[in-house]
């Protein structure tokens, strides 16, 4: 199914446009070609899992619509979350060249995803070679992300380190045109942010009563309301030059 004129797809293609033009402006043929990427859609409840730890895709899906997470099982059974993506990312596009693949991706809320068939990637790369790079850029910036969490991880408070991941959800759901009114759709719980974070439950909860109580973050009926993300932003300590989006 290729993308539609003025749908979730086409801008969620837009956004991933925008983002790999942070690497390098595209041409307009590069730009038609990415726009050409067949899309497979698909609805995924929260919670439904979208990649299988060990699996070998043949194809790479895009959020088109919602939040997905990626998620390692450690052998006792337990979740540890490594990484969140927002409409116009990718959460797979490694496994074009890594098999199989070392971690498992679920819906963090009600989604829409986009597979795209890894011949028509590799396709478009013969015919735009430039668009390579372009890829690794957008694999590159995700690892840069995993370095930060890592980096904050274990480094700062309890309420610190939600405050952090809070600003950086900002940044790149408001650059994915989802902020409204100073908020965005979240539906993450107290749990799944304890497994972001490295936290327990009962951390997590005392942290989001703080930060309710400093007016930093309203949170009700799944929409997160950031205030004054400068405010929020130094208290978490938060550069977010590590995310490379530049509006």
């Amino acid at each position: 199914m290729s993308p539609m004129n003025n749908g979730p797809e086409a801008r969620a293609i837009e956004n991933l446009i925008r983002k790999l033009a942070q690497f390098s402006p595209l041409s307009a043929e590069e730009r038609a070609s990415l726009k050409a990427l067949p899309l497979r859609l698909r609805q995924y409840a929260r919670g439904e899992l979208i990649v299988e730890q060990g699996s070998r895709p043949e194809e790479s899906a895009m959020v088109v619509s919602g939040i997905a997470f990626r998620f390692k099982l450690v052998p006792d059974g337990a979740r540890q979350i490594v990484g969140l993506q927002v409409p116009g990312d990718f959460v797979d596009l490694h496994s074009f060249v890594l098999k199989p693949i070392d971690h498992a991706v679920a819906a963090a809320s009600p989604a829409v995803v986009g597979r795209i068939p890894h011949a028509a990637l590799e396709k478009m790369l013969e015919k735009h070679p430039r668009l390579s790079r372009a890829l690794m850029w957008d694999m590159a910036v995700d690892a840069a992300v995993a370095r930060e969490w890592l980096a904050i991880m274990g480094r700062r408070s309890a309420y610190q380190q939600l405050a952090h991941l809070f600003c950086e959800l900002y940044f790149r759901m408001d650059w994915a045109g989802q902020v409204r009114d100073r908020g965005f759709d979240f539906a993450l719980t107290q749990a799944e942010l304890g497994d972001a974070c490295g936290l327990s439950t009962v951390h997590v909860n005392r942290s989001l009563q703080a930060l309710r109580k400093d007016g930093l973050i309203g949170l009700e009926n799944h929409t997160l309301v950031i205030p004054n993300i400068d405010a929020l932003a130094k208290t978490a300590e938060f550069d977010p030059a590590y995310l490379h989006l530049l509006k």
